[in-house]
């Protein structure tokens, strides 16, 4: 036998003893792929039970670096237009070493500002002063089950948000109208503070309340909420909106959105389980299952890393159309792929680096602030007087005259 046919009849050995390791590499990376959600849990699962937990240490409001934004507040508001917005962020941090987000965390607090200060932030200047608090957030890995320690986990976030909103509210003058936003998570403790901070008088100052991505059971406006209502036209003041984005093909996160998302009962939390959820067509602005064509969607942005407040992204339109059903709105996959949901190891569940509604929302808010001053229910305030420096001269010092004398009767 020659040389080179021993070599072949080697190689061939080879290949043959090398395809069952890799069918079973194969294998391995399919059911990896198949089981990504069960293993994106599994590795974020931070392995020890809150009640054991040392939390993160807290921050402080009082100080200016507790706040992802917040605007001078040595500078009096009476001449700055719009009211005060109040914005909770969505969830950045996905887990694995602590239930809820260490601040001194670098990761976490530059995705803050990488991701969420440009898309889901700035927007709101347009309705006025924005405030946006750090808070230790809970985990990404907490919204993917409903353990006691996840719900825990939210809980102690939003006694941050309460705390950061005290704060907001001592600072918001009476004149002033308020919004509140609330993106994913941010959408859950928002809902709270509505049932905490407006069912009073305070819900005269209400522009309107978004909550974005988080599921809204439409029962709460017969409970907690009786004092609001949804917002049923564009121009309606002093109510709710909410709506959670999918495409018909994302049935798993769509699935849990209705289904075993945690909700506030009160001071509980507990799953929304398919209760009819509130649904406000962004592009429309009603309740109506009617059809909006992508002609009416305003625009979205991928703003990942305009973190300079100055800059505000150019928006691209028409990019999806949109139409409640069954309490979500459906809507079609973005035609510019920066404004579609990344295909990664747990894409399906992450913050989007964009904003698919970024103008729709920007332009609504600031409208809706508008309206409510246009009302004049608030207090007017009048601005602060002017103060000139007055000159004065030195003057000589002169012997005061003599009384005259009264003339004789």
């Amino acid at each position: 036998m020659s040389i080179k046919r021993r070599i072949i009849n080697k190689s061939n050995v080879f290949v043959w003893a090398s395809l069952p390791v890799l069918a079973i590499s194969f294998l391995l990376i399919l059911t990896t792929w198949y089981y990504r959600d069960d293993v994106f849990q599994t590795i974020y699962d931070p392995g020890e039970p809150f009640q054991t937990y040392t939390p993160p240490l807290a921050p402080d409001y009082a100080k200016s670096n507790a706040w992802l934004m917040r605007p001078d507040l040595d500078m009096d508001s009476i001449n700055i237009k719009g009211g005060d917005v109040f914005v909770v962020t969505p969830t950045v941090y996905l887990g694995r070493y602590h239930w809820n987000a260490p601040l001194e965390n670098k990761k976490f607090m530059g995705r803050l500002q990488r991701i969420v200060l440009p898309n889901y932030v700035q927007p709101y200047q347009s309705a006025g002063r924005v405030f946006a608090p750090h808070y230790r957030q809970a985990s990404l890995y907490s919204f993917l089950n409903n353990r006691d320690d996840a719900q825990i986990s939210q809980k102690f976030a939003y006694y941050d948000v309460k705390r950061a909103f005290e704060v907001f509210l001592q600072a918001n003058p009476l004149e002033r109208p308020i919004t509140l936003i609330g993106h994913g998570q941010g959408g859950l403790h928002v809902q709270r503070l509505l049932s905490e901070y407006f069912t009073g008088a305070r819900k005269q100052k209400l522009a309107a309340a978004y909550i974005i991505d988080h599921p809204f059971p439409l029962d709460r406006f017969n409970a907690e909420l009786t004092a609001l209502s949804p917002c049923e036209t564009k121009n309606d003041i002093n109510c709710v909106i909410a709506f959670g984005a999918f495409q018909p093909k994302e049935k798993t996160r769509s699935s849990m959105f209705k289904g075993k998302t945690l909700v506030w009962n009160g001071a509980k939390l507990e799953s929304v389980n398919q209760r009819p959820l509130l649904c406000i067509n962004p592009l429309i602005w009603t309740r109506s299952t009617q059809y909006a064509p992508a002609k009416l969607h305003l625009g979205g942005a991928a703003a990942e890393g305009l973190g300079n407040v100055d800059i505000v992204p150019a928006p691209i339109a028409k990019q999806t159309s949109a139409q409640c059903q069954d309490g979500i709105l459906l809507i079609d996959k973005p035609k510019q792929k920066s404004l579609r949901r990344p295909s990664r190891f747990g894409g399906k569940f992450r913050t989007p680096p964009s904003n698919l509604f970024y103008e729709d929302i920007r332009m609504d808010a600031a409208n809706r602030v508008q309206l409510l001053l246009d009302k004049n229910i608030l207090p007017r305030r009048a601005p602060l007087m002017e103060m000139h420096d007055i000159e004065i001269r030195d003057s000589p010092i002169t012997e005061p005259l003599a009384r005259m004398k009264k003339p004789r009767k």
